[in-house]
């Protein structure tokens, strides 16, 4: 696997099919699956911003994960990122589920996490058809 600079993760951003054009004045932006990259008109620097790690705005992810970008190009990373998310979340689910059968046993609470369980393990199965299907 060759490593892609950030212009040309930018580039594979900008010309996939799925990605939301978010571009601004003086910026070009795009959007997947919740993560943003973004570049700067006029100093060309190309950023790349995880929602995950704050519920009300994007923060910059780190040093190793713009490795990962590089390494793996923006789609199949973004793949890679959102699967971790879903398997945290499917985490959590699981405790509150075993917290609610141990504690309190509110069926409607439980069915309420199984539910949540089915639809997150569903978007799981769809992005991993996308990894597998490349």
């Amino acid at each position: 696997m060759s490593i892609n600079t950030l212009d040309e993760v930018f580039k594979q951003a900008e010309k996939m099919h799925g990605v939301a054009n978010l571009d601004g004045v003086g910026y070009k932006a795009c959007l997947y699956l919740g993560v943003k990259i973004t570049k700067d008109n006029e100093t060309g620097d190309i950023k790349i911003y995880d929602p995950n790690k704050s519920v009300n705005y994007y923060v910059e992810i780190d040093d190793k994960m713009y490795a990962v970008f590089q390494k793996k190009g923006f789609k199949k990373a973004v793949i890679e990122l959102t699967l971790e998310k879903y398997k945290e979340k499917l985490d959590k689910i699981k405790e509150s589920i075993t917290d609610e059968m141990n504690g309190g046993q509110s069926q409607k609470r439980l069915r309420t996490l199984k539910e949540s369980r089915e639809h997150i393990l569903n978007k799981y199965y769809k992005l991993t058809q996308k990894l597998t299907d490349e």
